[in-house]
């Protein structure tokens, strides 16, 4: 049988490896599993807190070993499906799902044993490690945009340009943000459940002060895009930069920090209800970009250092363990606080870490963004003074070099005279 990785691989790339059956019963065991733990452990079900989080936990290093063996010959054979591409829709697809599920099983417990035996008395800290994890996540979401946005911007041909950086172009991308976010505030505050019903502040009603924090929260979007634009300005305007990449990098940045900070702000408890259906489905939608976009970071990064535990099926089963490291962090962080926290503000807590954080590191990174190494300056950049200077300078070094070319080749003559 050919190794299921290794046709992945070269075959398919990232978007096939998703899309194949192979990778179907991993990402449905994952939903299910982490969405009864969840549950189970939101509601204190016979004390499954410390446990729930230790199979979290051991779940995430089951497909950390997954993704490590797979690239062998045992671990393509006992955790790949041979489809054949006959589908999902037949009898012996599913018969391979299972046999490849019970070695996932038989492996998960065999470490969550000797987790047991090396903690001891000491198994309550899985839940505390679990839920600062989703903390530290959060961060490393952020970690991961502007990462992502680096590769992407230095990843496109880079010119020497001049960065937009007046007060007219600022002015320009907070009217953008305004522009861009104003529905969606909109759409959201009117499609909330109850939103400001019944609701009084110091004589004014609910919908009135959904009103006002709406506007409140537009300014605020407002500054944080003056903010960064202004002190960003001076690396974005620096010698041998493409400016314009520099731009667009800080952009996508500002973009997305908006968005998790928009998520964070829709899910205030005094003037928004959002459903837990909804926020069920937008996590769930979110959680499977990010591990698209952790796949396809850990595959490129594995495709240019030839690591094999980084690519193809294995590079999905590093997600997979994203996956359950998230969603155990997030059951663990509500368990810790007895169901005080729950998915809403969790999320929240979460997005407003994420987005405060891309804030902070972008003044720092923006300065790798655009570089022209190696870039001479083009003539129209100077003027006819520094034109004729620079023609001067040519033929001044033109001669020197000739002159340098001719003394060497006469060295060898004097030497024999003498």
């Amino acid at each position: 049988m050919e190794h299921e990785s290794e046709r992945l691989s070269e075959d398919g790339g990232l978007l096939e490896s998703f899309t194949d059956p192979s990778t179907f019963p991993h990402f449905i065991s994952m939903i299910a599993v982490s969405s009864f733990l969840y549950l189970m452990m939101k509601v204190q079900w016979f004390g499954i807190n410390e446990t729930g989080s230790l199979v979290f936990l051991s779940l995430s290093l089951t497909y950390v070993f997954a993704a490590i063996i797979n690239p062998t010959r045992i671990g393509g054979f006992l955790l790949n499906v041979d489809h054949d591409s006959g589908g999902i829709f037949n009898s012996g697809y599913w018969k391979k799902c299972a046999r490849v599920m019970i070695v996932i099983s038989v492996i998960c417990i065999s470490i969550m044993t000797l987790l047991n035996i090396q903690l001891g008395e000491h198994n309550s800290s899985v839940i505390l490690f679990m839920g600062s994890l989703f903390l530290m996540m959060s961060f490393g979401q952020a970690v991961s945009i502007v990462y992502g946005g680096i590769q992407y911007s230095n990843g496109r041909q880079l010119v020497v340009s001049s960065s937009r950086s007046s007060r007219w172009h600022t002015a320009l991308r907070v009217a953008t943000i305004v522009v861009l976010f104003s529905p969606l505030i909109w759409w959201m505050s009117y499609t909330s459940q109850d939103s400001g019903k019944g609701f009084e502040f110091y004589g004014y009603d609910g919908t009135l002060l959904n009103l006002m924090l709406q506007l409140v929260f537009l300014v605020f979007l407002g500054l944080i895009v003056t903010f960064l634009d202004r002190i960003t300005s001076d690396k974005r305007k620096r010698e041998l930069i493409d400016g314009r990449a520099a731009d667009r990098f800080m952009m996508i940045v500002i973009i997305t920090c908006c968005w998790h900070l928009f998520s964070a702000w829709r899910r205030n408890p005094f003037t928004q209800a959002p459903s837990q259906s909804s926020i069920l489905l937008e996590e769930g939608a979110l959680m499977a970009l990010t591990i698209l976009l952790a796949v396809w970071a850990i595959s490129n990064k594995g495709r240019d250092k030839g690591w094999g535990i980084f690519q193809g099926q294995s590079a999905i089963y590093w997600g997979i363990c994203f996956g359950y490291a998230y969603g155990g962090s997030i059951a663990s962080l509500s368990s810790l606080s007895e169901g005080v926290l729950d998915l809403v503000t969790i999320t929240a807590l979460g997005h407003l870490i994420t987005g405060l954080s891309a804030v902070v590191l972008l003044p720092f990174t923006i300065g790798y963004v655009g570089f022209v190494g190696r870039v001479q300056k083009s003539l129209e950049f100077t003027d006819p003074e520094n034109k004729e200077l620079g023609k001067i300078s040519g033929v001044q070094t033109q001669k020197n070099s000739v002159r340098k070319n001719t003394s060497q080749e006469s060295d060898p003559d004097v030497e024999l005279l003498d």
